[in-house]
């Protein structure tokens, strides 16, 4: 800074360089002097094995030809480099950030945007998994009661409160392995991964505890709880989808029926059909 007139002094070419043409410059500069170098050594080592003079043309040839030529071809070809590298950066972030649209695409498209759990058509899909010999999963539909009157009188927001913690309730009492699913507006399901039904009842039962000694919503003062039915059905190897959830649908009625805040996987009127290969 000039201390007299308090401006600044112009800066530098140098200074007004961008990264890239210092980087293209300087690979240019140390290209341009490897040549210089290997230059002088081939023609002064051929000129002395050929008993040739060395004179100033001599090194005026060794000096400057490999600069007029080595100098603007290294630089365009570092230049060339420095675009194409430029280039693939380009598409490589172009290219994760497709991926992060597409993850989160596939994740809107088969997951509740709610609750956070399964789709229904996700849920389905889970549902037809190929199962070894012998294995047996386990559905259960989980139903609020009387949710119309949680609506009516707390308000839909406070029903869509209810139906997270629901949500929150089947993803604490379930294994990484299990999946869980929104069916429906207020119907849940949870298949419950290789268990067979005496198990899936002990996890259903605490299911139907946890959210039955927790709070409907918030602040709540006149005493009104929040509470489930659960209906359940196997799925054996083979047996189709549609049969599991009507079968685990008419247990789900029958807990409704008994009382509601009950849970029921004993109806046998329906026998699944096993899908022909």
């Amino acid at each position: 800074m000039n201390l007299v007139t308090g401006h600044s002094a112009p800066l530098s070419k140098e200074a007004n360089m961008t990264p890239r043409a210092k980087r293209i410059v300087g690979k240019s500069i140390v290209v341009t002097i490897i040549a210089v170098v290997a230059t002088f050594a081939l023609s002064f080592t051929a000129r002395l094995a050929l008993q040739m003079p060395i004179d100033w043309l001599s090194w005026v040839e060794c000096t400057f030809i490999p600069i007029l030529i080595g100098m603007p071809v290294s630089a365009y070809i570092f230049a060339q480099a420095e675009t194409i590298q430029e280039t693939c950066d380009k598409l490589e972030k172009s290219h994760a950030a497709l991926t992060e649209a597409h993850d989160r695409l596939t994740f809107v498209t088969s997951h509740d945007p709610m609750t956070g759990l399964l789709s229904r058509g996700e849920f389905i899909a889970r549902m037809g998994r190929k199962r070894d010999e012998g294995e047996c999963d386990t559905l259960m539909l989980v139903d609020p009661d009387h949710f119309s009157l949680i609506n009516d009188e707390h308000g839909h927001s406070k029903g869509d409160e209810a139906l997270v913690r629901i949500a929150k309730a089947l993803v604490y009492l379930t294994r990484p392995g299990d999946s869980i699913g929104r069916l429906g507006g207020e119907e849940f399901g949870v298949l419950l991964r290789d268990v067979r039904k005496e198990q899936a009842i002990t996890i259903a039962e605490n299911i139907r505890r946890l959210i039955e000694v927790s709070p409907m919503v918030k602040g709540q003062q006149d005493g009104m709880k929040l509470t489930v039915s659960i209906g359940g059905a196997g799925v054996p190897p083979d047996a189709d989808a549609q049969d599991v959830l009507r079968t685990a649908g008419r247990c789900l009625f029958e807990a409704k029926q008994r009382g509601r805040n009950r849970v029921s996987f004993d109806y046998e009127a329906t026998k699944l059909r096993v899908v022909t290969p």
